[in-house]
């Protein structure tokens, strides 16, 4: 008698869950995708691109000058004095090492404002999302590229997001 005490409320729960399971709506959106394909996303992308390439062309000449010294040190070491071999050493040194500081102080830069902008879009992306699922009843909307290993194609809202996004923060 104990045991049917406690089923019929536990048989009652899972009726309960079994039919707002049906009734819940779910979408998904694949936010690496979003990111990419909003206009802002890809205006980024091509700013961090210049940035890079700028930063780069300035690496290769410095690695280039540096090539040269190291070259021309190779050539004339045979005839140079010992401390005169030493410092131009410790110069070629000081060198690389000013190289390989530029170089991870690029890389930091260019990390940082890729988060940045990533970041900002992100937001914007969050709140376009919000007003879709609260627009289209959506009881939940998932970022497919998190942990989702399988979802119905037909419940990715991912164009739906970047479309509304574009109207809302696109150019005007």
């Amino acid at each position: 008698m104990r045991l049917a005490v406690w089923m019929a409320p536990a048989l009652l729960m899972s009726q309960l869950s079994i039919a707002n399971a049906a009734d819940l709506k779910v979408a998904y959106v694949d936010m690496a995708q979003a990111l990419n394909d909003v206009e802002d996303g890809k205006a980024a992308k091509a700013k961090l691109k210049a940035d890079f390439d700028v930063k780069q062309k300035k690496l290769d000449e410095l690695q280039q000058g540096f090539k040269a010294k190291q070259e021309d040190f190779e050539k004339k070491k045979a005839m140079m004095k010992d401390d005169a071999r030493q410092a131009k050493r410790e110069e070629l040194e000081k060198d690389f090492v000013d190289i390989q500081q530029t170089y991870a102080k690029a890389q930091r830069e260019l990390m940082d404002a890729e988060g940045k902008i990533t970041q900002e879009i992100a937001q914007k992306l969050k709140t376009v999302i919000e007003k879709i699922g609260d627009r289209d009843g959506y009881q939940m909307i998932l970022n497919i590229s998190d942990t989702v290993l399988y979802y119905k194609r037909h419940q990715d809202i991912t164009a739906d997001v970047v479309k509304e996004y574009n109207r809302q923060y696109g150019k005007k």
